[in-house]
């Protein structure tokens, strides 16, 4: 897969729109790009929103960005308040958004930005 196919070109997929988001077994994600091991179910947070969430990735496999509210989303884009973009590490691929969620700062993912590996128990 190419940067922005994994999801959507770097939009952000509709809620529930992705079996991942209510996967909960023991194992590891990928990157939908490249398949780097960037999450692992250990650090996983469920929330009943429709995206996959995280408290943290695994080290030095994500990088971050400035993403400036979009108006496509319904955002002003003259208003305070600009999201962290995630991107894989090896292919760039868009993966989310890290977000305050609760008061937490969380990893807002889109299943289809993942593949997921189960582990065997």
């Amino acid at each position: 897969m190419s940067p922005t196919s994994s999801s959507g070109g770097g939009q952000t997929e509709l809620p529930a729109s992705s079996d991942l988001w209510t996967e909960t077994r023991p194992g590891t994600y990928g990157c939908g790009g490249c398949n780097l091991h960037v999450y692992s179910s250990e650090w996983r947070v469920p929330l009943d929103k429709g995206w996959v969430f995280f408290a943290h990735s695994e080290p030095n496999t994500v990088l971050t960005g400035i993403d400036s509210p979009q108006e496509a989303y319904g955002m002003d884009p003259n208003a305070p308040g600009n999201m962290i973009e995630v991107h894989c590490r090896r292919c760039g691929s868009h993966l989310g958004h890290i977000l305050l969620v609760e008061g937490e700062p969380l990893h807002c993912i889109n299943g289809r930005s993942l593949t997921f590996e189960p582990r065997d128990t």
